[in-house]
């Protein structure tokens, strides 16, 4: 039996107060948060590659074509080459700021796990597992 921090942990027994309880569901609820964020990090990186891919599409026809068939939800609209791209542009800056704001947002979320963790870990040592695979 090892003593840390006022607390008794052994191999078999481990008594965990209820704040520690908390501790521990808020860093397996901030976890999850990080996965979501990074999936849609993901997305958003697929959207502003697939809106710069239509932007050479759109510069390559641009002399071929009069007008380009852009999507606004499920409706296809006529535009000519510069209202197509300045469609593009105004989506890549909104994908960006939004990127941008899942960054800083997963930036603090991280921040605050690893203050968790450290707590958590000061406490219980190796007989808690806070990584994920």
């Amino acid at each position: 039996m090892v003593e840390q921090t006022g607390v008794a942990v052994s191999d078999h027994e481990i008594h965990i107060k209820y704040e520690d309880q908390e501790k521990i569901n808020q860093f397996a609820r901030y976890n999850n948060k990080l996965l979501e964020i990074k999936d849609d990090l993901t997305a958003k990186s697929k959207q502003l590659q697939n809106l710069t891919d239509a932007a050479q599409d759109v510069e390559e026809l641009e002399l071929s074509e009069d007008s380009f068939p852009f999507q606004l939800g499920e409706v296809f609209v006529e535009m000519t080459a510069e209202q197509t791209n300045n469609m593009i542009t105004t989506y890549k800056a909104k994908i960006d700021q939004d990127m941008q704001a899942l960054k800083d947002k997963s930036a603090d979320i991280e921040t605050n796990m690893k203050e968790l963790k450290s707590e958590l870990y000061g406490k219980f040592g190796s007989a808690i597992n806070l990584e994920y695979d």
